[in-house]
C-alpha cells in the first residue's frame, strides 16, 4: 500500500499531467513527443480533500478491504465529534478543583 499527504499527491499528479519539455531529464520516460494529458488525473486531484489516501494494488479489492478492516484503530475523541457508541460516566468525585472541571 502506498500512501501520501494530499499536498504531495496533488503536486506529483499535477507534474504528471504537465507536458514535459525537451530539456527535462525525464522527457523520454514521460512519453516525450507522444505525451498526452489525462483528464482523469484532474478528476483525482479534485477528490483529494480532507484525510484521504490513495491505495494502488494489482490484487483483489476484497482482500485489500479485509486487510484494512483488520487494521482499524479507534481515534481519540476531539471536540465536536459524535460518539459512535453511548458513553456513560458514573457520578462521583473527580479529584479536581471546581475551577478545573470546565472541560467536562
Amino acid at each position: 500500500m502506498i500512501m501520501g499527504k494530499n499536498t504531495l499527491m496533488k503536486a506529483s499528479l499535477s507534474a504528471l499531467n504537465t507536458k514535459p519539455d525537451e530539456e527535462d531529464s525525464d522527457y523520454e520516460s514521460r512519453g516525450g513527443a507522444n505525451w498526452a494529458k489525462d483528464d482523469n488525473v484532474d478528476k483525482i486531484i479534485t477528490q483529494l480533500k480532507g484525510n484521504s489516501n490513495i491505495i494502488f494494488t494489482n490484487g483483489d479489492l476484497g482482500d485489500i478491504k479485509t486487510i484494512l478492516d483488520k487494521e482499524i484503530r479507534p481515534s481519540p475523541a476531539k471536540p465536536g465529534m459524535i460518539a459512535p457508541a453511548d458513553v456513560w460516566i458514573q457520578p462521583g468525585a473527580t479529584g479536581l478543583d471546581p475551577k478545573n472541571t470546565s472541560f467536562f
